[in-house]
């Protein structure tokens, strides 16, 4: 079960990760153009729908983690890595994905206020993309640490 569930780890750990970057890359590129409404349609567009897709794929990764470090069974002989896993890992997803929605909705609400919210709204996009930078690196963190055995 122990393989079944480094699986599921790992999928949803590409699925969130790459996402982060992915939407990061595309909102910068977006911003410029964010006054336009088919650029503002398409960024709440983005926004809702990374929401849908790395949300879930954050949990999945605390979930599967966790019933690993269960599977294995090593009480409280665990290495550095594997309690800066548990701990370290599971605070960045939650408040990834506590930090994350909130700033999403803040950003759907200005650009949603039309040109007289557009200097509200491109700051609170470079404030969703800083978060989703931080977040990004934060999580290469964990994996640098876990991957190292330190």
């Amino acid at each position: 079960m122990f393989s079944f569930w480094l699986f599921i780890h790992l999928a949803g750990l590409c699925i969130w990760l790459g996402s982060i970057v992915a939407v990061a890359f595309l909102l910068v590129a977006m911003k410029k153009q964010l006054h336009s409404a088919d650029v503002s349609a398409l960024v709440r567009r983005t926004v809702r729908t990374f929401n849908m897709l790395t949300h879930p794929s954050a949990f999945l990764v605390l979930i599967s983690g966790v019933l690993m470090i269960v599977e294995m069974g090593l009480g409280s002989d665990k290495p550095f890595w594997m309690t800066y896993m548990e701990r370290v890992g599971g605070m960045i997803i939650l408040l990834f994905i506590i930090a994350i929605s909130i700033m999403g909705k803040r950003l759907m609400k200005r650009i949603s206020g039309g040109t007289s919210q557009a200097v509200a709204a491109s700051s609170s996009l470079s404030t969703y993309v800083t978060g989703l930078a931080l977040s990004s690196v934060l999580v290469l963190s964990v994996i640098f640490v876990v991957s190292g055995k330190y």
